[in-house]
Protein backbone atom coordinates (compact mmCIF):
# COMPACT_ATOMS: atom_id res chain seq x y z
CA UNK A 1 0.00 0.00 0.00
CA UNK A 2 1.46 3.36 -1.01
CA UNK A 3 1.27 6.46 1.22
CA UNK A 4 -1.25 7.90 -1.22
CA UNK A 5 -3.64 4.96 -0.78
CA UNK A 6 -3.07 4.29 2.93
CA UNK A 7 -6.17 4.90 5.08
CA UNK A 8 -6.32 8.13 7.04
CA UNK A 9 -8.80 9.88 9.27
CA UNK A 10 -8.36 12.94 11.43
CA UNK A 11 -10.08 11.58 14.56
CA UNK A 12 -10.98 8.07 15.64
CA UNK A 13 -13.69 7.83 18.30
CA UNK A 14 -13.45 4.55 20.20
CA UNK A 15 -16.60 3.20 21.84
CA UNK A 16 -16.31 0.05 23.98
CA UNK A 17 -19.67 -1.71 23.96
CA UNK A 18 -20.88 -4.40 26.33
CA UNK A 19 -24.61 -5.09 26.76
CA UNK A 20 -25.52 -1.46 26.19
CA UNK A 21 -28.44 -1.95 23.81
CA UNK A 22 -30.79 0.13 25.94
CA UNK A 23 -28.65 3.25 25.51
CA UNK A 24 -26.48 2.63 22.45
CA UNK A 25 -28.85 4.10 19.82
CA UNK A 26 -28.77 7.51 21.54
CA UNK A 27 -24.99 7.35 21.78
CA UNK A 28 -24.69 6.49 18.07
CA UNK A 29 -27.14 9.24 17.06
CA UNK A 30 -25.08 11.82 18.94
CA UNK A 31 -21.90 10.61 17.25
CA UNK A 32 -23.51 10.69 13.82
CA UNK A 33 -24.64 14.27 14.51
CA UNK A 34 -21.12 15.57 15.14
CA UNK A 35 -20.40 18.83 13.32
CA UNK A 36 -16.99 17.51 12.31
CA UNK A 37 -16.70 15.46 9.15
CA UNK A 38 -13.35 13.69 9.17
CA UNK A 39 -13.79 11.06 11.85
CA UNK A 40 -14.29 7.32 12.14
CA UNK A 41 -16.21 5.73 14.99
CA UNK A 42 -14.77 2.37 16.04
CA UNK A 43 -17.35 0.31 17.91
CA UNK A 44 -15.75 -2.50 19.91
CA UNK A 45 -18.40 -5.09 20.77
CA UNK A 46 -16.89 -6.74 23.83
CA UNK A 47 -18.78 -10.02 23.95
CA UNK A 48 -22.26 -8.52 24.26
CA UNK A 49 -25.12 -10.95 24.83
CA UNK A 50 -27.96 -8.48 24.17
CA UNK A 51 -28.76 -6.68 20.91
CA UNK A 52 -25.64 -4.48 21.06
CA UNK A 53 -23.75 -6.44 18.39
CA UNK A 54 -26.62 -6.10 15.93
CA UNK A 55 -26.94 -2.37 16.65
CA UNK A 56 -23.22 -1.91 16.00
CA UNK A 57 -23.45 -3.81 12.71
CA UNK A 58 -26.48 -1.79 11.66
CA UNK A 59 -24.67 1.47 12.35
CA UNK A 60 -21.71 0.36 10.23
CA UNK A 61 -23.98 -0.69 7.38
CA UNK A 62 -25.81 2.65 7.36
CA UNK A 63 -22.91 5.07 7.87
CA UNK A 64 -19.46 4.64 6.35
CA UNK A 65 -17.91 6.54 9.28
CA UNK A 66 -18.75 3.65 11.62
CA UNK A 67 -16.94 0.33 11.78
CA UNK A 68 -17.18 -2.60 14.17
CA UNK A 69 -14.86 -4.98 15.95
CA UNK A 70 -16.40 -8.05 17.58
CA UNK A 71 -14.35 -9.78 20.27
CA UNK A 72 -14.91 -12.13 23.23
CA UNK A 73 -15.59 -10.29 26.47
CA UNK A 74 -12.22 -8.99 27.68
CA UNK A 75 -13.08 -5.88 29.69
CA UNK A 76 -13.23 -2.20 28.93
CA UNK A 77 -9.46 -1.66 28.91
CA UNK A 78 -8.89 -4.44 26.39
CA UNK A 79 -11.78 -3.11 24.28
CA UNK A 80 -10.30 0.38 24.22
CA UNK A 81 -6.90 -1.04 23.34
CA UNK A 82 -8.37 -3.02 20.45
CA UNK A 83 -10.03 0.17 19.28
CA UNK A 84 -6.75 2.08 19.43
CA UNK A 85 -5.02 -0.60 17.35
CA UNK A 86 -7.74 -0.29 14.73
CA UNK A 87 -7.53 3.51 14.89
CA UNK A 88 -3.82 3.36 14.09
CA UNK A 89 -4.57 1.08 11.15
CA UNK A 90 -7.09 3.67 9.96
CA UNK A 91 -4.39 6.35 10.10
CA UNK A 92 -6.04 8.34 12.91
CA UNK A 93 -4.25 11.55 13.88
CA UNK A 94 -6.30 12.06 17.04
CA UNK A 95 -8.10 9.73 19.46
CA UNK A 96 -11.30 10.25 21.44
CA UNK A 97 -13.36 7.91 23.59
CA UNK A 98 -17.04 7.61 24.39
CA UNK A 99 -18.87 5.18 26.66
CA UNK A 100 -21.76 3.37 25.00
CA UNK A 101 -24.39 4.78 27.37
CA UNK A 102 -23.26 8.41 27.14
CA UNK A 103 -23.56 11.19 24.56
CA UNK A 104 -21.38 13.82 22.91
CA UNK A 105 -22.38 17.46 22.47
CA UNK A 106 -22.72 18.01 18.68
CA UNK A 107 -19.63 20.24 18.74
CA UNK A 108 -17.48 18.03 20.97
CA UNK A 109 -15.04 16.90 18.29
CA UNK A 110 -14.95 20.21 16.41
CA UNK A 111 -14.32 22.30 19.50
CA UNK A 112 -11.63 20.16 21.09
CA UNK A 113 -9.88 19.59 17.78
CA UNK A 114 -9.80 23.31 16.99
CA UNK A 115 -8.46 24.15 20.46
CA UNK A 116 -5.71 21.53 20.35
CA UNK A 117 -4.68 22.59 16.87
CA UNK A 118 -4.67 26.29 17.68
CA UNK A 119 -2.75 25.77 20.93
CA UNK A 120 -0.31 23.37 19.22
CA UNK A 121 -0.88 20.89 22.08
CA UNK A 122 -1.44 17.13 21.91
CA UNK A 123 -4.29 17.23 24.41
CA UNK A 124 -7.62 19.02 24.85
CA UNK A 125 -10.51 18.52 27.25
CA UNK A 126 -13.84 19.98 28.31
CA UNK A 127 -16.32 19.79 31.17
CA UNK A 128 -19.06 17.18 31.42
CA UNK A 129 -22.54 17.09 32.91
CA UNK A 130 -24.70 14.23 34.12
CA UNK A 131 -28.22 13.11 33.23
CA UNK A 132 -30.58 10.22 33.77
CA UNK A 133 -33.26 10.23 31.08
CA UNK A 134 -33.14 13.64 29.42
CA UNK A 135 -29.94 15.24 28.20
CA UNK A 136 -29.50 18.81 29.49
CA UNK A 137 -30.16 21.57 26.98
CA UNK A 138 -27.14 22.03 24.75
CA UNK A 139 -25.24 25.26 25.27
CA UNK A 140 -23.20 26.89 22.54
CA UNK A 141 -19.63 25.64 22.34
CA UNK A 142 -17.05 28.35 23.04
CA UNK A 143 -14.72 29.78 20.42
CA UNK A 144 -12.02 30.31 23.03
CA UNK A 145 -10.07 28.05 25.36
CA UNK A 146 -7.45 28.37 28.04
CA UNK A 147 -4.15 26.58 28.23
CA UNK A 148 -3.20 24.59 31.31
CA UNK A 149 0.58 24.48 31.10
CA UNK A 150 2.72 21.87 32.80
CA UNK A 151 2.53 20.99 35.63
CA UNK A 152 -0.77 22.84 36.18
CA UNK A 153 -2.55 20.38 33.87
CA UNK A 154 -1.37 17.48 36.07
CA UNK A 155 -2.56 19.26 39.20
CA UNK A 156 -5.91 19.80 37.48
CA UNK A 157 -6.18 16.13 36.56
CA UNK A 158 -5.88 15.19 40.23
CA UNK A 159 -8.04 17.87 41.80
CA UNK A 160 -10.21 19.70 39.23
CA UNK A 161 -13.51 17.92 38.57
CA UNK A 162 -13.93 19.95 35.38
CA UNK A 163 -10.91 18.12 33.94
CA UNK A 164 -11.77 14.83 35.66
CA UNK A 165 -10.15 11.40 35.45
CA UNK A 166 -12.17 10.07 32.52
CA UNK A 167 -10.83 9.37 29.05
CA UNK A 168 -14.14 10.35 27.54
CA UNK A 169 -14.09 14.18 27.85
CA UNK A 170 -10.73 14.55 26.14
CA UNK A 171 -9.02 14.52 22.76
CA UNK A 172 -5.54 13.02 22.44
CA UNK A 173 -2.91 13.13 19.74
CA UNK A 174 -2.67 9.53 18.59
CA UNK A 175 0.96 9.28 19.63
CA UNK A 176 0.27 10.46 23.17
CA UNK A 177 -1.49 7.29 24.32
CA UNK A 178 0.10 3.87 24.11
CA UNK A 179 -1.63 0.53 24.31
CA UNK A 180 0.23 -0.25 27.54
CA UNK A 181 -1.20 2.91 29.13
CA UNK A 182 -4.75 1.86 28.33
CA UNK A 183 -4.45 -1.83 29.20
CA UNK A 184 -2.66 -1.23 32.50
CA UNK A 185 -3.84 -4.22 34.54
CA UNK A 186 -6.35 -2.14 36.50
CA UNK A 187 -10.09 -2.68 36.33
CA UNK A 188 -10.87 0.48 38.36
CA UNK A 189 -9.24 3.90 38.03
CA UNK A 190 -7.59 2.54 34.89
CA UNK A 191 -8.59 5.76 33.13
CA UNK A 192 -7.04 7.91 35.87
CA UNK A 193 -3.69 6.14 35.59
CA UNK A 194 -3.77 6.22 31.77
CA UNK A 195 -4.51 9.94 31.86
CA UNK A 196 -1.75 10.62 34.37
CA UNK A 197 0.79 8.91 32.12
CA UNK A 198 -0.51 10.70 29.03
CA UNK A 199 -0.56 14.08 30.78
CA UNK A 200 3.04 13.51 31.88
CA UNK A 201 3.98 13.28 28.20
CA UNK A 202 2.10 16.44 27.23
CA UNK A 203 3.45 19.99 27.76
CA UNK A 204 -0.05 21.19 28.56
CA UNK A 205 -3.74 20.87 27.84
CA UNK A 206 -6.22 23.10 26.01
CA UNK A 207 -9.30 23.40 28.22
CA UNK A 208 -12.65 24.25 26.60
CA UNK A 209 -15.14 25.53 29.15
CA UNK A 210 -18.39 23.86 28.08
CA UNK A 211 -20.24 20.64 28.89
CA UNK A 212 -19.14 18.74 25.82
CA UNK A 213 -19.77 15.31 27.25
CA UNK A 214 -23.03 14.02 28.72
CA UNK A 215 -22.49 11.29 31.32
CA UNK A 216 -25.53 9.11 31.92
CA UNK A 217 -26.36 8.04 35.47
CA UNK A 218 -28.27 4.78 35.88
CA UNK A 219 -28.34 1.72 38.10
CA UNK A 220 -25.56 -0.04 36.16
CA UNK A 221 -23.26 2.96 35.75
CA UNK A 222 -19.86 2.92 37.43
CA UNK A 223 -20.85 5.39 40.15
CA UNK A 224 -23.78 3.19 41.24
CA UNK A 225 -22.26 -0.28 41.18
CA UNK A 226 -21.42 -2.36 44.21
CA UNK A 227 -17.98 -2.11 45.77
CA UNK A 228 -15.86 -5.12 44.73
CA UNK A 229 -12.73 -5.61 46.82
CA UNK A 230 -10.68 -5.24 43.63
CA UNK A 231 -12.03 -1.71 43.30
CA UNK A 232 -10.48 -0.77 46.63
CA UNK A 233 -7.16 -2.38 45.72
CA UNK A 234 -7.03 -0.84 42.24
CA UNK A 235 -7.90 2.67 43.34
CA UNK A 236 -5.27 2.60 46.07
CA UNK A 237 -2.71 1.17 43.66
CA UNK A 238 -3.42 3.83 41.03
CA UNK A 239 -2.97 6.60 43.62
CA UNK A 240 0.27 5.03 44.85
CA UNK A 241 1.64 4.75 41.30
CA UNK A 242 0.84 8.40 40.66
CA UNK A 243 2.48 9.43 43.92
CA UNK A 244 5.65 7.53 43.05
CA UNK A 245 5.99 8.87 39.50
CA UNK A 246 6.01 12.66 39.93
CA UNK A 247 9.01 14.18 38.11
CA UNK A 248 11.61 15.45 40.57
CA UNK A 249 11.60 18.98 39.13
CA UNK A 250 8.06 19.61 40.42
CA UNK A 251 8.11 19.47 44.25
CA UNK A 252 4.78 21.32 44.45
CA UNK A 253 3.21 18.64 42.30
CA UNK A 254 4.71 15.97 44.54
CA UNK A 255 3.03 17.62 47.49
CA UNK A 256 -0.24 17.62 45.57
CA UNK A 257 0.13 13.94 44.62
CA UNK A 258 0.83 13.04 48.25
CA UNK A 259 -2.37 14.82 49.29
CA UNK A 260 -4.26 13.02 46.54
CA UNK A 261 -3.00 9.66 47.79
CA UNK A 262 -4.02 10.36 51.38
CA UNK A 263 -7.41 11.68 50.32
CA UNK A 264 -7.91 8.43 48.38
CA UNK A 265 -7.27 6.39 51.53
CA UNK A 266 -9.84 8.41 53.47
CA UNK A 267 -12.34 8.25 50.61
CA UNK A 268 -12.04 4.48 50.27
CA UNK A 269 -12.48 4.02 54.02
CA UNK A 270 -15.66 6.10 53.84
CA UNK A 271 -16.88 3.97 50.93
CA UNK A 272 -16.64 0.92 53.16
CA UNK A 273 -18.06 2.55 56.28
CA UNK A 274 -21.21 3.74 54.53
CA UNK A 275 -22.17 0.18 53.56
CA UNK A 276 -24.51 -2.11 55.48
CA UNK A 277 -22.10 -5.01 54.82
CA UNK A 278 -19.01 -3.11 56.00
CA UNK A 279 -17.92 -6.10 58.11
CA UNK A 280 -17.22 -8.00 54.89
CA UNK A 281 -14.48 -5.46 54.14
CA UNK A 282 -12.79 -5.51 57.53
CA UNK A 283 -9.40 -6.58 56.09
CA UNK A 284 -9.42 -3.74 53.56
CA UNK A 285 -10.66 -1.25 56.14
CA UNK A 286 -7.94 -2.36 58.54
CA UNK A 287 -5.27 -1.78 55.89
CA UNK A 288 -6.69 1.63 55.05
CA UNK A 289 -6.86 2.59 58.72
CA UNK A 290 -3.19 1.68 59.17
CA UNK A 291 -2.29 4.06 56.34
CA UNK A 292 -4.59 6.81 57.58
CA UNK A 293 -3.32 6.51 61.16
CA UNK A 294 0.32 6.55 60.07
CA UNK A 295 -0.31 9.66 58.01
CA UNK A 296 -2.23 11.75 60.57
CA UNK A 297 0.83 13.71 61.70
CA UNK A 298 2.85 13.34 58.50
CA UNK A 299 3.47 16.73 56.80
CA UNK A 300 3.36 14.93 53.45
CA UNK A 301 0.01 13.26 54.15
CA UNK A 302 -2.40 14.14 56.95
CA UNK A 303 -0.80 17.54 57.60
CA UNK A 304 -0.17 18.30 53.97
CA UNK A 305 -1.22 21.94 53.33
CA UNK A 306 -2.83 20.85 50.05
CA UNK A 307 -5.14 18.42 51.84
CA UNK A 308 -8.69 19.81 52.14
CA UNK A 309 -9.79 20.56 55.70
CA UNK A 310 -12.79 18.27 55.30
CA UNK A 311 -10.49 15.33 54.52
CA UNK A 312 -8.35 16.10 57.59
CA UNK A 313 -11.48 15.98 59.73
CA UNK A 314 -12.64 12.76 58.07
CA UNK A 315 -9.22 11.17 58.60
CA UNK A 316 -9.22 12.11 62.28
CA UNK A 317 -12.77 10.81 62.74
CA UNK A 318 -11.96 7.57 60.90
CA UNK A 319 -9.23 6.81 63.42
CA UNK A 320 -10.40 8.47 66.64
CA UNK A 321 -14.18 8.06 66.48
CA UNK A 322 -14.79 5.06 64.23
CA UNK A 323 -18.28 4.14 65.47
CA UNK A 324 -19.63 7.67 65.29
CA UNK A 325 -17.95 8.24 61.94
CA UNK A 326 -19.51 5.10 60.54
CA UNK A 327 -22.96 6.31 61.60
CA UNK A 328 -22.29 9.66 59.93
CA UNK A 329 -21.17 7.93 56.74
CA UNK A 330 -24.22 5.65 56.74
CA UNK A 331 -26.54 8.63 57.28
CA UNK A 332 -25.13 11.17 54.85
CA UNK A 333 -23.17 9.22 52.22
CA UNK A 334 -25.87 7.35 50.36
CA UNK A 335 -23.99 6.29 47.19
CA UNK A 336 -23.08 2.59 46.87
CA UNK A 337 -24.82 1.50 50.05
Amino acid sequence: MTPETAPRCEIAVIVPVHNAAAYLPECLDALAAQRFDDFRCILVDDGSTDASAELCDEAAQNDRRFLVIHQPQSGVSAARTAGVRKARAEGAIWLAFCDADDRYHPDFLRTLHAAAQDAALPLACCRYDTFTDTVPAETAAPDSYRVLTEPVHLEALLHDHAVDYGLWNKLYAAGLLTEAMLDNDLAYNEDLLANWQAFLRAPGCAFCDFAGYHYRQHADSASHRALPPQSIDDQRRAAALIRSSVPAQWPELQQSANAFYYEKLVYLASMIQRRADADNYRVHLGELNIGITAGLKDPQLGRNPKLPFSIRVAAWATVRMPKLWRRICRTFLKDRQ
